[in-house]
This record gives C-alpha cells, structure tokens and sequence, in this order.
C-alpha cells in the first residue's frame, strides 16, 4: 500500500504536466512541430517591444495593425542580422486564435512571392508563437528562438 500512494501521485502528478504542455492543437510546448517549422514558447509570457529590444531586436519598421487582425503592434527588424516580423498581441490565447493562421498564410508562400506587409520576397519559413508574440522568423525557427532565449 504504501508503494501504491507514490506511484499514484507520480502518475497524477505526470498527467497534469502534460496537459499545462499541451496547447488545445496538440502541439507540445518547446518542441517543434514535425516539419520543425513551428514551436510554441513562454505560454505565460505576456513580452511588450521594448523587452524585445532590451533582448537585442533591432526595430527597423512599424506596420498598420489593420491588416494583422487582432494585433496590438506589428514591427519588422533584425536580430543577430536576420529578419524577424513581430506580432504582438493582447494574450497568449489570442496569438493563437487570431495570429496563427495569418502566420501559416506567410508560410504557405513559395519564394519569390511577396509578403502583404513587406514589399520583398518572402523570407519567413518558420514562425513562433512566444507568449503574446507571433515571430515570423527568416531562413529557419532557429532565428527565432535564439531572440527568444534572451527574453525574460
């Protein structure tokens, strides 16, 4: 009986780690999807520009909201000399419900098509979903998630 206390509470205690880890699409946080094109990050995370700039992004443009529903503020800039586009959002469910799929619209793009809100060949491959962020990231996830390592 005793044995049994423990290994019950291990199992509970397992099932309720992989549910906070589990988004309702069933992508796992941290974990890039299997085209290794999308990753979720910091779900807790509500991020504002200036802790993207306090990281090291590089703010080169700001873009009218009215074409990224849902975003509070949309920049284009650099970090580590690559393109990053940000879209910033009220919360964490909103970035998803509302910023996923203009974000999967980015990827779906063949190159040499040009994105709506940047008037050069598309560069966006990968995106991030961090917290209330959205990151389209240039060539590869990897672009991403190193600004998102800096973050708080």
């Amino acid at each position: 009986m005793k044995k049994t206390v423990p290994l019950l509470f291990l199992i509970f205690f397992m099932m309720g780690c992989n549910e906070s880890q589990t988004p309702s699409d069933g992508q796992a946080y941290g974990i890039p999807d299997e085209d290794g094109i999308r990753i979720m990050l910091k779900p807790n995370g509500i991020f504002s520009m200036d802790d993207l700039v306090k990281s090291g992004f590089k703010k080169s443009k700001q873009f009218d909201t009215s074409t990224v529903p849902g975003a509070t503020e949309v920049w284009y800039g650099f970090f580590n000399k690559k393109d990053i586009e940000v879209r910033i959002y009220e919360s964490h469910e909103t970035a998803i419900s509302l910023g996923k799929e203009p974000a999967e619209i980015v990827l779906g793009k063949k190159p040499g098509q040009t994105d709506y809100l940047i008037p050069v060949v598309n560069r966006y491959p990968a995106y991030a979903i961090v917290g209330n962020i959205v990151m389209l990231c240039e060539r590869e996830l990897k672009t991403c998630i190193d600004l998102v390592d800096t973050l708080p």
